[in-house]
């Protein structure tokens, strides 16, 4: 699930982005992302900013409904890549941890709801956060050491920690060889070897 949500990230951030492109006017351009965005905040404040302290809240908070949740993990890459393509300041780091990280709890209490199963949700927050984020930026270990560093005795997950942030980044490469990132460089390259043929 965080690859196949990562690679949702990645082509939204890239179309959002061209589309945005194709508008000339700076002024339409930055109010139709901000105009975009404040209705997505508007219908989930806990979209604001980089979602942290939204993220602490729904983890926190154990009458959520599943639907919030789904919604939740949906929205924040296209809030990201509304935000992006206008213009904004941001990146894929701190979306990719918060939408993972909502998508593992989204897991967790769907599970524990439909198969009445015990799974910990911030156990499934912080794997989320790590698929996702590896498979994002396709770095595995930065994404590991990091999450292993959110919470105390976060070490207790390296292993799982490990097999999903490797198997994230392995699905969302094969369905793309490329990431926000690489994107242009990918292009640059599949022209080069087009004209060399």
């Amino acid at each position: 699930m965080g690859g196949g949500l990562s690679v949702y990230f990645t082509l939204l951030v890239i179309r959002i982005k061209k589309m945005f492109g194709n508008i000339n006017n700076n002024f339409i351009r930055v109010n139709l992302g901000a105009l975009s965005v404040g209705l997505l905040i508007f219908l989930f404040p806990v979209l604001y900013g980089d979602s942290y302290l939204g993220l602490t809240t729904l983890i926190q908070t154990s009458t959520v409904s599943i639907f919030v949740l789904l919604c939740v993990f949906l929205l924040k890459p296209i809030a990201a890549a509304l935000t992006l393509g206008a213009g904004g300041d941001g990146g894929v780091f701190a979306p990719s941890i918060v939408a993972g990280a909502v998508m593992g709890l989204f897991f967790a209490k769907f599970c524990n709801l439909q198969f009445s199963m015990e799974l910990l949700p911030l156990n499934f927050a912080l794997v989320g956060a790590c698929a996702t984020l590896s498979a994002s930026i396709y770095a595995p270990l930065t994404a590991l050491i990091l999450t292993c560093n959110l919470v105390p005795n976060g070490y207790d997950l390296f292993f799982p920690l490990l097999i999903s942030c490797g198997l994230a980044m392995l699905f969302s490469k094969i369905i793309l060889p490329y990431n926000v990132y690489s994107y242009d460089f990918y292009l640059q390259r599949k022209k080069a070897s087009e004209h060399s043929v």
